[in-house]
């Protein structure tokens, strides 16, 4: 079938005839409403503060990613390396101790293992404390001193240090200039 060559019937109409069926629909039309305006504006404005919290939400856990940061003034020769979770001490090549986050299983774990001689509370510094010292007996250390800090928001970190290349006098100095921050 060829369309080009087909004719279909033509309507004119009158410009009155046009003008009646413009007012006619006007009419039909539903009119904009103070009530209707004010469902479109409630709508858009939840719709903003919704994709507002969401951003903020993102923002916050991109930004924070649940980590805390910590500073510590360490012994002379020492050197502080930033992991995805908390810090390393480097004494030279050797790894002599860290500051992670931590749990009451953790610390609870570590209580109940053989390895340790002595568990005492720690009142002079920043943050309520307890001081395990855990028998190792490796090839790189004797001994570790673990100190199980309680921060304002009830987390735990656990701040580490092993001897013989952190004496227990150099740890207690370094742990008074312990803070943690967001």
């Amino acid at each position: 079938m060829n369309y080009k060559n087909m004719k279909f019937p033509r309507k004119n109409m009158s410009p009155s005839q046009k003008q009646f069926i413009r007012e006619l629909l006007q009419r039909r039309q539903a009119p904009i409403t103070l009530m209707h305006r004010f469902f479109q504006i409630a709508a858009a404005a939840v719709l903003l503060l919704g994709i507002g919290v969401f951003s903020v939400y993102l923002a916050n856990e991109s930004g924070r990613s649940g980590e805390q940061t910590y500073a510590i003034d360490l012994p002379q020769g020492m050197d502080i390396l930033k992991r995805e979770k908390g810090l390393e001490f480097k004494l030279g090549e050797r790894t002599v101790g860290g500051a992670v986050p931590s749990s009451t299983k953790e610390k609870q774990s570590l209580e109940s293992s053989p390895g340790i001689f002595e568990i005492k509370e720690i009142t002079n510094l920043a943050y309520p404390a307890e001081r395990l010292l855990q028998h190792v007996k490796t090839m790189t250390a004797v001994q570790t001193y673990h100190y199980f800090l309680e921060l304002e928001d009830g987390t735990l970190v656990r701040v580490y240090f092993h001897t013989p290349y952190v004496t227990e006098e150099q740890a207690e100095e370094a742990m008074k200039t312990f803070r943690a921050g967001d």
